[in-house]
């Protein structure tokens, strides 16, 4: 198995910059994984930003004037599909819920965000994100020395 990321790309998106700097303090100083944090709070930088490659983990707030979460989680998927995406949300409605499941979110999160809980689950899906990287490092590799036989 490879070895894993040194400092996985974490990018975190949210119009609020008191609640960005909050997710970004608690994410720097008590997450058991040393994610390199980039914080962005417009939107249209974090969709440029994404476009530009290398984003691991996206962390979005769902509702954001000019582009939405559910925008940069398609454009993150996009992208690059091993791409993890965490949408937040003060107002969930089944719509939203189905059309993050719909466009490939890992997890959604409500406002105010458990910082137990968000911890956890950048964890995991840490771990989910390490997991597509090997499943197609391998595939990568079996196809290339296939056809070199």
């Amino acid at each position: 198995m490879a070895s894993q990321d040194p400092h996985p790309k974490l990018l975190l998106v949210d119009d609020d910059p008191d609640m960005l700097r909050l997710l970004t303090s608690v994410i720097s100083c008590a997450a058991d994984v040393d994610f390199d944090v980039e914080s962005l709070t417009d939107p249209v930088n974090a969709r440029t930003r994404i476009e530009q490659g290398g984003v691991d983990i996206l962390v979005t707030d769902l509702e954001m004037p000019g582009v939405n979460g559910l925008e940069l989680l398609q454009c993150a998927k996009s992208r690059n599909a091993a791409t993890q995406v965490l949408l937040m949300t003060g107002h969930s409605t089944q719509e939203s819920l189905l059309a993050a499941l719909e466009h490939g979110a890992s997890d959604y999160l409500l406002k105010p965000v458990n910082q137990l809980e968000l911890l956890a689950l950048l964890r995991h899906t840490y771990e989910r994100q390490q997991r597509w990287k090997q499943a197609l490092l391998g595939t990568w590799r079996g196809r290339h020395a296939s056809e070199a036989e």
